[in-house]
């Protein structure tokens, strides 16, 4: 599971999961349990996200998938949801960009995301099979 401290961040909170729940609500149970179960992957974006700033562009990473941060990453980054909520709180809306399994972007995108995506399945960044 993603996020397996929703329910405790929701409890926590006085929210209801079973009812209505505004927009504000939801972004707060999933930013919380973002916090706590995808910390490591969380404060190695924020890191990025001000290499980022401070080159005035883009801040590179690559992980291998495998490990534990990179899961953390790749649940961050496959759905929308949690990869809007990283940017907005965690990378200072930065842009997050993600390519294969085990290489991201944070900042200005790359130029060729296309070639990017290739390299990262055929060599020289990595292989489909990383």
């Amino acid at each position: 599971m993603s996020l397996p401290s929703i329910k405790a961040v929701a409890q926590e909170l006085g929210i209801n999961l079973g009812g209505e729940i505004s927009d504000e609500q939801q972004e707060q149970v999933l930013v919380g349990a973002m916090r706590r179960d995808l910390k490591p992957a969380l404060d190695l974006l924020h890191r990025k996200a001000h290499e980022a700033k401070s080159n005035g562009g883009h801040a590179d990473w690559l992980e291998d998938p495998a490990s534990e941060i990179g899961k953390m990453l790749t649940r961050i980054h496959a759905g929308d949801a949690l990869r809007s909520l990283a940017s907005k709180h965690f990378c200072h809306g930065l842009q997050l960009s993600f390519f294969n399994c085990c290489k991201g972007v944070v900042g200005t995108p790359p130029t060729q995301p296309m070639l990017v995506q290739i390299q990262c399945q055929a060599g020289p960044i990595a292989y489909s099979d990383c």
